[in-house]
């Protein structure tokens, strides 16, 4: 940790340092590449990272103009974060010192040099310092649909003067935006199963081919092999960085998660309180609890952040928020009728599970089995 502060520290004291230094034109020699980072070990890190490099070797320039940044001292910045109104920005940093952040973290990087004439050039060069002037630079994120790739892709368009032909061989057809992600996933079983809970039917909207490009990856990969609008290749070249270091290929899914496990056996000590009086009551009320602190969570992120992914979460009809209030409840009719209907909930769920129109983790079906089985035997 005392390692990631001081690069951390290192790297916020050059930034913005880069910018002082451009020149109003460019010379003949300038070239824009499409940098493409691989995914990294922390949670931001986990779906890569896109920037576009500038170097001017007759002006002595190496920069890279990157949207994925923002600023820590910004007033409420946790609760910015959390409400999903924290701002990002466009910054402009030393391509070394970019560089060597990501090589730091064991992240390879691939360099794409584009196929740009000097006009566009320019053009891309005027319209990036413009983007970087304090009145444009900042933007709301949405993890979505704008984001480190989705904005580079948006300015090499508007260079362009209209959509590249962009490779899209490997598209698949029908795949969703979640199960886009779930590709950068199976190294991190415990965050794709938060990331399945929190959220909601927009994930599960079907990709269309320019959704792809949200995630760096797919950026670089459509733009591999893609063509300007007059027939040209988007790329001149492209090369790894290292030169020896090996892009790693995503990981695969295994059979059986840590997450999957832990609800079996959550599940298992649930059913075995089922036919035990003694320490039923406490389980139950850790469970309940639990489940009602989940269900405040997914509320929150859905009615009171700007969050546009976690609306429409249908795991709430398994973890409500009024859980919370069971613990604190007598035996009554109420009582007894709102877990049925916590129960019927659970069991349709469990029904009509291939027909909802949101992919529910896998990892909650042990736990709508104990709530159904719970509600049945009416040992709540």
């Amino acid at each position: 940790m005392k390692r990631i502060l001081l690069l951390t520290a290192f790297l916020i004291v050059n930034l913005g340092m880069a910018w002082t230094r451009l020149p109003v034109t460019l010379s003949d020699s300038a070239r824009f590449s499409l940098i493409t980072v691989a995914p990294g070990e922390f949670v931001y890190s986990t779906f890569g990272h896109t920037a576009l490099r500038l170097k001017d070797s007759a002006s002595g320039v190496d920069v890279c103009f990157n949207y994925g940044t923002f600023d820590f001292e910004q007033p409420g910045f946790v609760l910015k974060f959390c409400q999903g109104k924290l701002k990002y920005m466009l910054d402009i940093e030393n391509y070394r010192d970019f560089e060597y952040g990501n090589l730091y973290f064991r992240r390879p990087m691939k360099e794409q040099v584009l196929n740009l004439s000097p006009e566009q050039i320019s053009k891309l060069y005027t319209l990036l310092l413009d983007n970087f002037r304090p009145e444009n630079r900042f933007y709301k994120y949405d993890f979505f649909y704008d984001n480190c790739a989705t904005r580079v892709r948006d300015i090499l368009e508007g260079t362009l003067g209209g959509n590249p032909g962009y490779n899209t061989e490997m598209a698949e057809e029908g795949i969703t935006m979640r199960q886009l992600l779930h590709k950068y996933l199976p190294a991190k079983p415990w965050l794709g199963f938060g990331i399945d809970l929190i959220l909601g039917t927009p994930a599960d909207k079907t990709a269309t081919l320019r959704d792809y490009m949200f995630l760096p990856d797919y950026l670089y990969l459509f733009l591999g092999k893609g063509t300007t609008p007059d027939g040209q290749m988007v790329t001149l070249q492209e090369r790894m960085i290292p030169s020896d270091g090996a892009y790693p290929p995503l990981p695969q899914r295994s059979a059986i998660s840590a997450p999957l496990a832990a609800t079996v056996l959550l599940s298992l000590a649930g059913l075995f309180f089922v036919f035990r009086e003694k320490g039923r009551k406490y389980f139950d009320n850790l469970f309940w609890s639990v489940l009602g602190i989940g269900g405040v969570i997914i509320a929150l992120l859905w009615f009171a952040t700007d969050h546009t992914a976690t609306g429409g979460n249908l795991n709430i009809l398994w973890m409500l928020p009024t859980h919370l209030a069971l613990p604190f409840m007598k035996p009554s009719k109420w009582k007894t009728e709102y877990l049925y209907v916590t129960g019927a909930a659970a069991a349709l769920l469990l029904a009509g599970w291939q027909w909802l129109p949101q992919q529910l983790p896998v990892e909650i079906i042990p736990v709508l089995l104990l709530i159904t089985i719970k509600t049945l035997f009416k040992r709540n």
